[in-house]
C-alpha cells in the first residue's frame, strides 16, 4: 500500500470518530485531546512546573520539592587587602595565614545544602617558568599530595586561566582520606600565579562540583598596577615544615611557594605629596 493510500484509509478510519469526545490521557500515545471526559476516558493528569504530575484521579501524590542547589555566598571574600576577590560557596569562611595564603577557618564547614566542605584554599606566588600542570603539581605537592598521587579530569585551559577536577585514594600510612577536588590556577600577566583549590569527599563531589566550579569562576584578580602599596606587599615564603602538609596539622596547607618560585619584593613606600 502506498503512503498517500494509507494516509486515506487513516482518515477515513478516524472519521466516524471526529464527533465523540476524548478526554487526554498520559497512557494513549495518540488521539485529539478534548475538554470533555466520556464514560470510557480516564480523568486528565496535569504536568506541572516543576515536572510532576497531579491531576483528577484520587491517589495523585504532590510533586515534591526540588533538590537543594549549594549556592556561592552573597558577596565576595576579600584577600590580602582586595588583591584578590573570590565568592567562596555559602557557609565557607576563609582566614589570611600569611601574605600570599589563605585557607578555610576549619575543616568540613557545612554548604548552604548541608553537604561539607573538607578544604578549601586560595593563594599566589611568582609565577615560576613552568607549564601549569607543573606549577599545578607542584602547588599539589605543598598540599601534601605527593606527585603522581592525584588523577586528573575535566581538565582546561582557556586564556590564561587552567582548571581541573582531580581524585586522591585514601593514604592507609598517613591515614589521609580520600578526597576529590577543583583545582584554579590564573595568569594575571603580573608574573603571579594565582590559584583557588576546594576539596570534599567523594560522597558529596556530584552535589557540590557545580558550586566549586563557579566559585573557581569568579576568582578575581585587581591589577598590580592599581592595588595600593599596602594591599601589594607580599613577604618571603616561610620554610617548608614536615610532615608535608602546613604545620604537619591533618587539615594541611601551603607554607611554600612552588619550587622556581621567587618571594615577591615588598613595594616600596609612596611618599605623601
Amino acid at each position: 500500500m502506498s503512503r498517500v493510500a494509507l494516509s486515506l484509509a487513516l482518515a477515513l478510519a478516524w472519521a466516524p470518530l471526529a464527533g465523540c469526545a476524548v478526554s487526554a490521557s498520559a497512557s494513549t500515545g495518540s488521539g485529539a485531546m478534548s475538554s470533555g471526559t466520556g464514560p470510557q476516558g480516564k480523568p486528565a493528569r496535569r504536568v506541572d512546573e516543576a515536572g510532576g504530575e497531579s491531576g483528577g484521579g484520587a491517589g495523585g501524590a504532590p510533586a515534591g520539592p526540588p533538590p537543594c542547589q549549594p549556592a556561592l555566598a552573597d558577596n565576595p571574600t576579600a584577600l590580602f587587602g582586595t588583591r584578590i576577590l573570590v565568592r567562596m560557596p555559602k557557609g565557607v569562611e576563609l582566614a589570611e595565614q600569611n601574605p600570599f595564603y589563605a585557607q578555610a577557618v576549619a575543616p568540613d564547614q557545612a554548604t548552604s545544602c548541608g553537604q561539607p566542605l573538607a578544604y578549601a584554599a586560595v593563594g599566589f606566588f611568582e609565577y615560576p617558568s613552568a607549564a601549569a600542570t607543573a606549577v599545578r603539581d607542584q602547588v599539589l605537592e605543598l598540599r601534601g599530595i605527593a606527585k603522581g598521587t592525584a588523577t586528573w579530569e575535566d581538565e582546561g585551559t582557556r586564556g590564561k586561566v587552567y582548571t581541573g577536577a582531580y581524585s586522591v585514594p585514601a593514604d592507609a600510612a598517613t591515614g589521609a582520606p580520600a578526597v576529590r577536588g577543583w583545582f584554579v590556577l590564573r595568569d594575571a600577566n603580573d608574573k603571579y600565579g594565582y590559584f583557588a583549590l576546594y576539596e570534599t569527599d567523594p560522597a558529596h563531589w556530584d552535589a557540590l562540583k557545580s558550586v566549586l566550579v563557579a566559585s573557581g569562576k569568579s576568582l578575581l584578580v585587581k591589577p598590580r598596577s592599581s592595588a595600593s602599596p599596602v594591599e601589594g606587599q607580599v613577604s618571603a615564603a616561610p620554610p617548608a615544615t614536615s610532615g608535608g602538609a602546613a604545620g604537619g596539622s591533618g587539615a594541611g596547607g601551603l607554607t611554600a611557594e612552588p619550587a622556581g618560585a621567587k618571594p615577591a619584593k615588598p613595594a616600596k613606600d609612596v611618599k605623601a605629596k
